[in-house]
């Protein structure tokens, strides 16, 4: 009857899920998405060191269960393992069943996106900087492995708030489609992300890539700090290009070589003549270094955007 009892107090654990993970943690509850998710999320607390964690449940598809544990799963599990940084989340400890596998990470108060949806309660504004530099300092320590997260977005930035008033560590988490690559490059999806943060490559269909694509999503995330809004806003990927050459200038063979091959149907998509804009309009209230740094970080041309390592080496975070 208790264990009964314990499984309706925990509708979002299985029978066989709730065997393996109760001996060792208590205090379950849902971490709620903020966004597609691979796989279910719980905070709960270890049992034997009193600590808060995160527990990633991957079920492992019925018709595959005789296979042993899916590819996808073990090279998701694979790229975790190699991430050891200060401002990346870490992975704990991985358990596995005939059902699930369970990844335990540490848990962290809030993300970047509910810290700026909640500006009426902090103070965003001032605290760019810091967020963006231990951000980009856990990019390049992922691009130093050959990783592209493919992902980045506020909600993918954590913040630790254990100290409150003091901010505490940043940290990048949630590599579900991060990827290893190697030069030379090969085709890769560009379906995954959400579009306001997709690099323009990927929003005209490309499938060779690089870690470009992070850089001008982290580009986007620096933008957004200082807007609390997204940049770029669209329902489809027409519209964020439209949003981007808006902003931007419209791409040519001149500004961004190789564009009419990524987008044979640019010259019907936008109208050439579209000059950029003044940024310093855009942001009146980012000095010239901050927005020389973001300039930067939103190159059309992939080629031409600044990397991770070069971006932490910029005046701006050198303050």
């Amino acid at each position: 009857m208790e264990e009964i009892k314990q499984l309706r107090n925990k509708p979002y654990l299985s029978r066989n899920q709730s065997n393996v993970l109760t001996p060792l943690y208590k205090d379950f509850e849902p971490i709620c998405a903020e966004g597609p998710r691979f796989g279910n999320m719980l905070k709960c607390t270890d049992i034997a060191t009193n600590e808060v964690v995160a527990i990633k449940i991957l079920n492992i598809p019925e018709n595959q269960k005789i296979y042993g544990v899916p590819y996808k799963i073990l090279k998701h599990v694979s790229i975790l393992k190699k991430l050891s940084h200060p401002n990346i989340v870490s992975l704990l400890k991985v358990m596995e069943t005939v059902d699930d596998v369970f990844l335990v990470f540490e848990f962290f108060d809030t993300s970047l996106r509910r810290y700026m949806d909640n500006c009426f309660l902090f103070d965003v504004r001032g605290h760019e900087k810091f967020f963006l530099r231990q951000a980009l300092t856990g990019l390049a320590y992922c691009h130093s492995l050959k990783i592209l997260h493919r992902d980045l977005k506020p909600n993918n930035i954590l913040i630790s708030f254990r100290d409150y008033p003091v901010i505490g560590r940043v940290k990048l988490c949630d590599f579900d489609v991060a990827k290893t690559f190697e030069p030379p490059l090969s085709p890769y999806s560009n379906k995954m992300g959400i579009p306001c943060y997709k690099a323009p490559e990927l929003l005209m269909g490309s499938t060779r890539y690089s870690t470009a694509v992070d850089i001008w999503s982290m580009g986007c995330i620096f933008a957004e700090m200082f807007k609390l809004k997204p940049l770029f806003v669209g329902v489809d990927e027409v519209e964020m290009l439209a949003e981007i050459f808006c902003l931007l200038g419209a791409p040519t063979e001149e500004s961004w070589p190789g564009v009419s091959s990524i987008c044979a149907f640019i010259e019907h998509l936008v109208d050439p003549s579209i000059m950029p804009k003044d940024l310093a309009l855009e942001f009146p209230k980012l000095d010239p270094a901050a927005l020389d740094l973001l300039s930067k970080m939103l190159c059309l041309c992939p080629n031409g955007r600044i990397s991770a390592y070069e971006a932490l080496d910029h005046p701006y975070l050198q303050d």
